[in-house]
């Protein structure tokens, strides 16, 4: 008994050093890992070594592209040639930032490039630092093909250095024009009922162009002379009934926050309107009250939203889009005016005998899916990416006639009565009213 005693005590005496030996490996291959991963990616880390090196590499490259491209741009005189160095810069694969017109006064001028904030002093002299947030190009942004933010708007450029903000959710659609005057195309990615949805930038301020001309647009109410000549008329009375309120006593829907909607767009600006008429899936019939209101869209491919009130079409704007960074209503009289003047300094028609703020229907019958889908390329209404605003049917805005009981604003063109309607005109209508087929609206976003 009292060997086999010692036996099951030597027994236990060697289960308790192979105990320790494991904890002792595991020790050793805790410090040696320790090791490995500071060698890696510590301060001094070959990881840390790597990226250091890269990145070196990628300030190099961006700054010897625009060395180049002021080397080639010296005159016989031995000074720089402005003309030559905004065409060579104009070529530097990368760059953003590149003005219009480069003058002695532009100097030092600042471009960026791959991600670097490149410098260039009057007497030819680079210098080059890590940039911030530098913009997608609109080309870039098309090149992503997705959403470039879930969550947050993203601030882009053109190829002529206007900027634009695209709302969360969105991308730059297919069929987007290249740059702002062109009309930017953001579509609807992420939200399940209003995917595909599209709306245009409306720039404000000063807007650059392929003519190498800035021209200046202010968020404004307008009225229009018959040449077109747009006047600003602020919180005038327009036709002594016409008036943006905060809100209104006659019961017809006001903008959310008309205020909140002028800050936003001199903030960012510009503001988005829809690309069409406001759109549903399923064809409309006379139906008024608003169990019957449809799920609104602004696809090329569904239905006009008509046999609509005013009160209907401003629920309808406000809650397309709930819980975002951005908002979306029924277009103000600012968004609705300062969008004709735009269409019409950069109306890209051969025609322009007549001028687009003045301009009447071209075709006489409702088209169900807009003048987009008619086949007579002579009767499509379309300037800078923007449908129908000079024809198809009236559109409700938040603006207020001073009448009690015709208070509700239409505005644009109608395609079956054509006498006196055009892009910027005016009608009045009651609260009830909703139209016999003739009346939609349209949705404007801001951030």
């Amino acid at each position: 008994m009292k060997k086999r005693a010692k036996l099951r005590k030597k027994e236990n005496t060697n289960k308790g050093i192979t105990l320790i030996a494991l904890v002792i490996t595991i020790i050793v291959l805790l410090i040696l890992a320790g090791i490995t991963i500071a060698t890696l990616t510590g301060e001094n880390g070959i990881l840390n070594k790597a990226n250091t090196a890269k990145e070196k590499t990628q300030e190099e490259t961006a700054k010897e592209k625009v060395e180049i491209a002021v080397m080639g741009s010296y005159g016989t005189d031995g000074k720089l040639n402005y003309e030559e160095l905004k065409e060579n810069l104009d070529k530097v694969d990368g760059i953003i930032g590149v003005p219009n017109n480069i003058t002695q006064e532009s100097f030092p001028l600042e471009v960026n490039v791959d991600g670097y904030k490149v410098i260039i002093e009057k007497n030819g002299t680079i210098t080059i630092e890590k940039a911030g947030n530098i913009p997608l190009t609109i080309e870039q942004a098309k090149e992503e093909g997705k959403v470039l933010d879930e969550n947050n708007p993203v601030t882009i450029t053109d190829k002529y250095n206007n900027k634009i903000v695209i709302p969360e959710g969105f991308k730059i659609a297919e069929d987007s024009a290249e740059d702002v005057t062109g009309g930017i195309v953001i579509e609807d990615e992420s939200n399940l009922e209003t995917k595909g949805s599209q709306f245009v930038w409306i720039p404000i301020g000063e807007i650059n162009g392929a003519d190498e001309v800035t021209k200046t647009i202010n968020l404004n109410r307008y009225s229009f002379a018959t040449d077109g000549t747009p006047t600003a008329q602020g919180e005038n009375i327009i036709q002594n009934d016409y008036q943006e309120l905060k809100s209104s006593t006659y019961g017809n829907m006001t903008a959310k926050d008309i205020d909140e909607f002028k800050s936003s767009v001199l903030k960012n600006g510009g503001y988005y309107i829809g690309r069409y008429e406001a759109r549903t899936p399923t064809k409309r019939t006379a139906i008024t009250d608003d169990s019957g209101l449809n799920k609104v869209t602004i696809k090329k491919d569904d239905y006009v939203y008509d046999f609509v009130q005013q009160a209907q079409a401003g629920k309808l704007s406000q809650e397309m889009y709930s819980g975002k960074k951005f908002t979306s209503d029924l277009a103000n009289s600012y968004a609705w005016d300062t969008a004709v003047v735009f269409l019409q300094l950069f109306d890209d028609r051969i025609d322009k005998t007549i001028p687009y703020s003045r301009r009447k229907t071209l075709n006489y019958g409702y088209a169900d899916k807009g003048t987009n889908h008619l086949e007579n390329l002579n009767q499509q209404d379309k300037i800078c990416n923007i449908w129908d605003m000079a024809s198809n049917k009236f559109e409700w805005t938040t603006e207020t006639a001073k009448v009690s009981n015709s208070p509700c604003t239409a505005r644009g063109g109608n395609a079956v009565t054509t006498s006196d309607m055009y892009t910027s005109g005016y009608w009045k209508y009651s609260l009830s009213y909703s139209g016999c087929g003739d009346h939609s609206f349209r949705i404007i976003l801001y951030i």
